[in-house]
């Protein structure tokens, strides 16, 4: 993109040309061995070696790899110096930067080799840098020790792609505003970054800023809303001084895929905010909210207003909510999300109720963090009504993991079902038929797991239950494989309610824990037995089989525990 190679074609904006190109090569094997990130998007690659070497004969005089390694200075053919177009540079331990760099006139793109330097690029080199290679189009520095960035930067006029990630300077020239063709600027990781310039609305051809782990930023300037070019933004911070723009500036962007808007808590006119309509933007597919403000405290109304003022796109896939001060989560916009697939409700600390998230059709992962005044999850969590009635059959029909941590004061989890004008069966209620993976971790306070824990279950880890006296009959779960039991120092014996027995030592069924395969307890202080007692009706006790797929046990840290079931595999 930063060379021109990709132009819009009909509707088509250049990123999506761009993708097309490159979904292309891929189909005729050009690329290979992809790496995808969680969503399945491709984020590295790699060409073959017989197609990088072809590749490399063909631009032999255009595209160069010097490697400076502190023998000696390479040579370089003179006639480089007027065909020369893009240029990798590595830097070995000890070496300086060549000064005929700088002589290489019509260089398009320079690109220093971070993951392969041992040394990093002076930072005195820059102004005379910037100064002669002034038909740079791409320009990667960054992960180098530099802490300035010189006004010199401003005479790159061509310059369309600039990275400058995990640099430690603590602002950016306003010289850099002047580079009105440039489409990508990449300040990532710059922790000592504490604001962007000014003049940043200058920048009319900007398309994606990349900002993430910024940490020192303290607001987006009111520039920001100029760049009506914008489809990348990772990060938008609230300020509250006269020079930073207001959540409402959003509206002028047209933002695709993540966007975490941050210190939500410093919008001090929460009538102004009701401007925002970041429902509008169509392709905005993730979206974090953090509720942090800079100083002082908040109302917990003004929490719950602004999350409602929050609406996002109806085709949002993941939302998270962070540091919300609201007694509950009522925003009515949450459960018209039917694409929704991710969920994370972190240090939610005030809300004593969940809303009914078992309605959402569409939610795969739900994680509940730090929510430290909720003590019940009940029929309001599945989204059963306070009749106990329901209109549904399935709650949460596509969830498949589930985790809960830190949540200090839980203590139930359970739930009364009927339905209106019938009488049902507990078995035509199916809720989490495809969790395969649930996590409580550090809920001191919760007493049990509730009977109803769906068969598809793989993957159970349980620590810091503390208060526990007796297991859960997870034997019943037929496709659990792993079970990871941690600091439940109140359970002194396990026997026959782990498996699934009944109290007179019988069972319906003729195998326990089928499919597990790995089986751990840590830091069980007060565990001495571990034994059943079995009468199998109908059958003889050789047909009993209990966890015949078990290939691992790991038991550490149980010091009272006096022997194992004579059973085990």
């Amino acid at each position: 993109m930063a060379n021109g190679y990709l132009n819009q074609e009909g509707n088509n904006v250049m990123e999506i040309v761009g993708k097309e190109y490159f979904d292309y090569l891929a189909s005729r094997s050009f690329f290979q061995e992809f790496k995808k990130d969680d969503h399945n998007n491709i984020v590295r690659c790699k060409m073959h070696d017989l197609v990088h070497e072809f590749a490399q004969f063909l631009t032999k005089n255009e595209c160069l790899h010097i490697e400076i390694n502190g023998l000696k200075e390479p040579i370089i053919n003179p006639s480089y110096h007027e065909q020369v177009c893009h240029l990798m540079i590595t830097l070995d331990e000890g070496t300086s930067f060549p000064d005929f760099i700088c002589s290489l006139k019509k260089m398009r793109s320079f690109i220093h080799n971070y993951q392969d330097s041992k040394t990093s690029m002076p930072s005195n080199i820059l102004p005379k840098l910037f100064g002669d290679l002034t038909s740079l189009k791409t320009l990667s520095i960054g992960r180098n020790d530099i802490d300035n960035i010189p006004k010199e930067i401003g005479k790159l006029i061509h310059l369309r792609y600039l990275d400058l990630k995990y640099l430690r300077m603590r602002e950016l020239p306003e010289e850099l505003c002047e580079l009105y063709n440039l489409q990508t600027l990449n300040v990532s990781q710059c922790g000592e970054l504490e604001e962007l310039p000014q003049g940043i609305g200058k920048l009319i051809n900007l398309r994606h800023l990349e900002n993430y782990e910024t940490r020192l930023l303290r607001y987006m300037p009111i520039g920001i809303q100029r760049l009506t070019n914008l489809r990348t933004l990772r990060i938008f911070i609230v300020g509250n001084d006269n020079k930073a723009c207001s959540l409402e500036g959003l509206n002028y962007l047209n933002l695709y895929g993540n966007l975490r808007i941050e210190k939500l808590g410093n919008v001090s006119n929460v009538d102004k905010a009701r401007r925002l309509e970041l429902k509008n933007q169509k392709n905005l597919l993730h979206l974090f909210l953090d509720f942090t403000k800079d100083e002082g405290e908040r109302t917990n109304e003004d929490d719950e207003a602004l999350l409602e003022i929050l609406q996002p796109p109806l085709n949002l896939e993941k939302l998270v909510l962070e540091n919300y001060r609201g007694n509950a989560i009522l925003s009515n916009w949450m459960m018209s999300l039917t694409n929704l697939r991710d969920l994370q409700l972190d240090e939610c600390s005030n809300c004593k109720n969940l809303p009914p998230l078992g309605k959402l059709s569409s939610l795969e992962s739900l994680e509940i963090n730090w929510m430290e005044s909720l003590k019940t999850m009940s029929n309001e969590f599945l989204g059963i009504e306070s009749d106990d009635t329901s209109s549904s059959f399935i709650f949460f029909p596509k969830l498949k993991m589930l985790e809960f941590f830190d949540m200090k004061e839980w203590e139930e989890w359970d739930y009364e079902i009927t339905r209106k004008g019938e009488e049902e069966e507990e078995d035509n209620i199916t809720i989490m038929p495809s969790l395969v993976s649930l996590e409580i971790s550090y809920c001191p306070k919760l007493k049990a797991l509730p009977n109803y824990l769906v068969k598809n279950l793989r993957d159970l880890t349980l620590p810091e239950c503390i208060n526990w006296k007796h297991l859960p009959p997870l034997g019943k779960l037929s496709s659990l494989e792993s079970l990871n039991i941690r600091f439940m120092s109140s359970l002194k014996k396990m026997s026959n309610e782990f498996l699934g027995i009944e109290s007179d030592g019988t069972s319906s069924l003729f195998i326990f824990f089928p499919k597990l395969k790995m089986l751990e307890f840590h830091f069980m202080e007060e565990w001495e037995e571990w034994d059943y007692e079995i009468t199998k009706t109908g059958a003889e006790e050789d047909d009993i089989t209990i966890m015949p797929s078990l290939v691992s046990l790991e038991i550490h840290s149980c010091l009272k525990l006096k022997a194992l079931p004579n059973h085990l595999v």
